[in-house]
């Protein structure tokens, strides 16, 4: 064992070393650009293109993808890269997934649905599978987990993206996700410090503020991060949040030096890359032209997409030459950089940027992991009202009769995705289907419950809710409102209705009448995979051992009504 441990510190000294070698090499520019991402995008202008190049020469650290075409996207990559003397950190928000950024890639569920599993297997599973298909675009560094405690249901920027609102699930889960992908060799970024999921605004247009104690932070916000650090994670990003029992200046945590560097890298430790959010967002951007330098005098590491770059690094260069900022603290940052990069491999004298375009669109396709997604699905299902003893038999009807007395409703199914629902059901037997448009009027609900007359049970698909709130208010995630729901539900006199709600589950506390449903589902959002999981929970009793990840229509997080034990 002592052999082991000397060798590993030896391998440590010289990975230091060659990291220190090329550090020695670097100018005080190409230093200062080393610790900036910039964002790609395959239709960015020439000029754009241009400026970018300039930029990449003098030594830009990283890249950051974000909603594109999966091949002119690479390409462009590859030929960026080329530019390079150090190569570039490519990085992604891909919480969900390549399918985050990328369209041709299958969606993970979100953070949320998976808060829904009562153990982290899958989430480590489902953080591996990630990190593979990132790792084959040499992507090494995403900008998950998420690890905000949501326990504000109206929060417009996070909710679903989060694990919910328990800060021990919360942790446990953004642990194991962060531990799948570094077993792929993608590293991770704990966001959004402190923590912004008790927030009703937006960072992106505006400035949160959050009014609570230390004591509540400590016991809250801040659990999840300390359980990261400890488990070494490699980033955490600082986001635009305003906290005045951290900083009484009110001044936003990215370029908050008490937060930064008096907290989280003195008080709590941390060893890693600090990186900013975005800081073009309206939330430290509004009345802080200069962001990108207050942010790294703050004690940033990484600056993630300045507002104006070559002002940053203009403005820093100055601030260096009139002796305002410290050399030794910038060669400090610079090479936790430079130790990531070596870390995923890329200082290698064998390593090449180049990622491989043949066929990317067809490896994008991966049954496996699509078969992943699809238990994570099915494992995540939860029931809120009843229980599944027994599934719904339409051949049993059917033997009855010649017509079908099972019927489904199908409710604002506008998505394709939709269509595996019914797809999957019938597999089971013949139902018949009715359809309710998202405007539906209470006329048009009443008509269809007359046409309902002399059907056993009916199945009601409420499909296309929003992950997020909507504009309606700041608990509107659904296109379905609560009249509408209630007359549906008005049906349960006369059948026994079975309900699966394709949507955020915090909508249940809008939508009370789901009480008298014999069975209802939240099904969490409308997509291939969960249509497909809801159905079978239904016809099949597969799975359905999902929890509520936060309390919702009278409800604990951690309720189930179906857990099979």
């Amino acid at each position: 064992m002592f052999l082991i441990l000397l060798a590993a510190l030896q391998a440590l000294t010289v990975f230091a070393q060659d990291v220190d070698s090329l550090l020695g090499t670097m100018s005080r520019r190409e230093k200062i650009a080393q610790i900036i991402i910039v964002e790609i995008d395959s239709r960015q202008s020439p000029e754009v293109r241009s400026q970018q190049v300039c930029w990449i020469r003098e030594g830009l650290g990283g890249l950051i993808v974000m909603d594109d075409t999966l091949v002119p996207n690479i390409q462009l990559v590859n030929e960026l890269q080329q530019y390079a003397r150090i190569p570039m950190l490519v990085t992604i928000d891909g919480e969900w997934g390549a399918a985050m950024r990328y369209y041709e890639y299958a969606a993970f569920p979100r953070a949320m649905q998976m808060g829904a599993l009562t153990d982290t297997s899958l989430v480590v599973a489902a953080g591996h599978a990630i990190g593979e298909e990132l790792h084959d675009l040499k992507i090494f560094v995403n900008y998950a987990p998420d690890v905000d405690v949501n326990n504000n249901p109206g929060n417009p920027v996070i909710n679903t993206r989060s694990f919910g609102e328990n800060p021990g699930k919360v942790a446990a889960f953004g642990a194991a996700y962060m531990r799948g992908m570094r077993s792929a060799g993608v590293y991770g970024s704990a966001k959004h410090f402190p923590g912004h999921g008790d927030t009703d605004v937006d960072s992106h247009k505006g400035l949160p503020l959050l009014t609570f104690s230390r004591e509540r932070l400590d016991t809250l916000e801040l659990v999840p991060f300390r359980r990261l650090i400890a488990e070494g994670v490699e980033m955490v990003m600082v986001g635009h949040l305003s906290i005045p029992s951290l900083d009484s200046t009110g001044t936003p945590a990215s370029i908050s030096h008490p937060i930064v560097t008096g907290l989280l890298r003195n008080e709590m430790g941390f060893k890693g890359i600090i990186i900013t959010d975005a800081l073009g967002m309206q939330g430290v951007a509004d009345g802080n032209a200069n962001a990108a330098t207050l942010a790294y005098k703050a004690g940033a590491d990484i600056l993630l997409m300045p507002q104006d770059t070559q002002q940053t690094i203009e403005e820093l260069e100055a601030d260096f030459r009139k002796g305002e900022l410290d050399e030794a603290d910038l060669d400090a940052r610079v090479r936790r950089v430079l130790l990531l990069k070596q870390k995923a491999g890329m200082l290698s004298s064998d390593y090449s940027p180049q990622v491989d375009t043949t066929e990317l669109e067809a490896r994008a396709v991966r049954p496996d992991i699509e078969a992943l997604i699809q238990r994570l699905c099915d494992r995540s299902m939860t029931v809120v009202r009843g229980k599944l003893r027994r599934p719904i038999n339409l051949r049993r009807y059917m033997a009855m009769t010649t017509r079908p007395k099972v019927a489904y409703v199908a409710f604002n199914a506008v998505s394709s995705e939709s269509g595996m629902f019914e797809k999957e059901v019938t597999r089971h037997g013949r139902i018949t289907r009715f359809d309710l448009p998202g405007d539906a009027t209470l006329q048009q609900i009443d008509s269809v419950g007359a046409l309902l007359k002399g059907y056993r049970k009916v199945i009601v698909g409420i499909h296309s809710g929003q992950p997020r709130p909507r504009s309606g208010g700041p608990q509107r995630f659904a296109t379905i409102d609560p009249e509408q729901f209630a007359r549906i539900a008005s049906w349960s006199r006369h059948h026994r209705l079975y309900g699966i709600y394709f949507g955020n589950p915090y909508d249940l506390n809008r939508l009370p009448d789901y009480i008298r449903f014999k069975t209802f589902i939240i099904g969490y959002s409308d997509t291939y995979f969960n249509n497909i999981a809801g159905a079978r929970a239904l016809m099949e009793h597969r799975s359905a051992q999902g929890v509520l990840p936060v309390a919702a229509g009278g409800l604990p997080a951690g309720y189930h009504s179906n857990l099979i034990r």
